[in-house]
């Protein structure tokens, strides 16, 4: 069994969890309905280059974009830490596994110390 999976199930947590998601939609889906008509130029503009759409995007649209983006950045950022923490659980693990003896005889495998 993991280390990592351990964590015991927690209702209220849970349902907590969805009532925030739930105010996010909310509140995304109330600055969509606001801002839906707004649209920006974007540019971006350096020394040796210029760069600029050809028509203007929606406000809510880039928005999406840039959380999206965020999202799948934080998301490999993640990742790439959790890998190698999950190999070296499996690799200590695996240590353990075969570290363990079976209790000997005249030990008491109940009693804080092993010994009867």
């Amino acid at each position: 069994m993991s280390i990592l999976r351990t964590t015991g199930y927690d209702p209220a947590m849970r349902w907590a969890k969805i009532v925030l998601g739930l105010l996010v939609v909310l509140v995304a889906s109330a600055f969509v309905v606001q801002n839906g008509e707004r649209t920006t130029e974007l540019s971006f503009d350096v020394v040796f280059a210029a760069w600029k759409l050809s028509r203007p995007i929606a406000v809510p649209a880039l928005m999406g974009i840039c959380v999206t983006a965020g999202a799948v950045i934080a998301w490999a950022m993640g990742l790439a830490t959790r890998v190698p923490l999950q190999r070296r659980v499996r690799q200590l693990e695996q240590e353990n596994a075969l570290r363990a003896t079976p209790p000997a005889a005249g030990r008491d495998a109940g009693s804080p110390g092993g010994w009867s």
